[in-house]
């Protein structure tokens, strides 16, 4: 009877595990990615496959917790995603605009639309807060999030501008070999 029951419960398990909708595993189709080791960062522009109307994301990767520099990846699973727009102009436009902060004065703040969601980005928007940094031979942008509950640690990534050009060179170009999507 033990051995009856378990098989039943494994049955409907698997039932309930076929049954459910597409909508859990959505494709995210990449459009241009941009990796780095010596900074663990994932850059991607990418657009979900079932979203009418189309919208294009930039996804920051995971965020690091801690202080205004030094930052500690504990999550693998939320990520940051700026929503660039309806079409690959407007994705491009709006990715030249977030490169135009790397020319600002050294700890200026901008703030944009962003969403910090699991895997996937929802339309829950939250503010982002861009940060110009400057290191020795290098410009970099933080992108953070506050932290629930505290004013001092902050969720954030940062991004050097070598990969950020890289990205928007990538979109670029992909543009050039899809000139009938939009």
């Amino acid at each position: 009877m033990k051995k009856f029951i378990i098989s039943l419960a494994l049955a409907l398990v698997t039932v309930f595990t076929f049954a459910q909708t597409s909508k859990v595993l959505r494709p995210r189709l990449e459009i241009a990615e941009v990796t780095s080791e010596e900074n663990n960062i994932d850059l991607e522009i990418f657009y979900m496959d079932d979203e009418n109307p189309r919208t294009y994301y930039l996804s920051l990767g995971n965020l690091g917790i801690g202080g205004g520099i030094v930052q500690i990846d504990i999550d693998p699973v939320f990520e940051l995603f700026i929503p660039l727009g309806g079409t690959l102009e407007e994705a491009q436009a709006k990715m030249e605009e977030i490169k135009a902060f790397y020319k600002l004065p050294k700890r200026s703040q901008a703030e944009i639309q962003g969403c910090f969601a699991a895997v996937y980005p929802t339309e829950e928007l939250i503010p982002v807060t861009v940060t110009s940094r400057r290191f020795l031979f290098s410009k970099v942008l933080e992108f953070s999030i506050p932290t629930p509950g505290s004013e001092t640690v902050v969720r954030a990534t940062h991004v050097s501008k070598s990969n950020f050009s890289g990205l928007l060179g990538s979109l670029k170009i992909y543009r050039k070999l899809h000139p009938k999507q939009q």
